[in-house]
């Protein structure tokens, strides 16, 4: 019996241990999931890239507020204030007026919410540019008479006031070029191969499907 059991035992193969992903290739795997999933969402509402960047203007329009309006407060020239309101106001609505022009369910955009969002988008670079030249001719007049010391006190908010709304006015152009011509970037979008692999499990074992008789 002891015999018997000695030849069993040499007889039976054990199975090789399936090799584990190291914790890189883990990490490079979820990446590439992540990346595979966030194309897919970009397939389906391709927009979505006009409004990341609606908001990233929005946002630098709002952080740049406090040297906006210290500059509008220091050179209230004429339709800086009225500027400042539509700006302040519009940078907020024009996202709201976005997410109606495009609804989750809905296969076409809503055409008056769009055009909306146009005009919206339209009136606030108008703002901006009349910001920039009225805050650029006060600063240019200003240098002529101001000492060291007031120069260097109106700097700190002038220059910021005057470059945020050039930059707010170059991200809501930008968006505005992206909403109108989704449809054509979304195409390409669209011809990214983003079919998951799925790894086939090879049957090594025969499968005996024959009857008994």
């Amino acid at each position: 019996m002891a015999e018997n059991e000695t030849v069993m035992e040499n007889t039976v193969e054990t199975a090789p241990e399936s090799s584990k992903p190291s914790k890189g290739a883990k990490f490079i795997g979820g990446v590439k999931e992540w990346l595979r999933k966030f194309v897919v969402k970009l397939k389906r509402r391709p927009m979505n890239i006009a409004f990341f960047v609606l908001i990233v203007s929005s946002l630098i329009y709002l952080f740049m507020l406090g040297s906006i309006s210290q500059a509008g407060l220091e050179y209230p020239k004429t339709g800086v204030p009225v500027a400042l309101f539509i700006n302040t106001l519009f940078s907020i609505l024009v996202l709201l007026l976005f997410m109606y022009s495009f609804p989750k369910r809905a296969k076409k955009p809503k055409i008056v919410m769009l055009v909306f969002t146009f005009v919206f988008m339209a009136v606030m670079i108008g703002m901006d540019i009349l910001l920039y030249v009225q805050w650029t001719n006060a600063w240019t007049e200003a240098l002529k008479i101001l000492n060291e010391s007031q120069k260097a006190v109106r700097e700190k908010y002038i220059y910021g006031a005057i470059n945020g709304v050039l930059v707010h006015a170059i991200f809501v152009a930008i968006a505005a070029l992206l909403t109108a011509t989704y449809p054509l970037y979304g195409k390409l979008i669209g011809k990214i191969n983003t079919r998951k692999v799925l790894e086939e499990n090879v049957i090594k074992e025969a499968i005996d499907t024959s009857e008994e008789v």
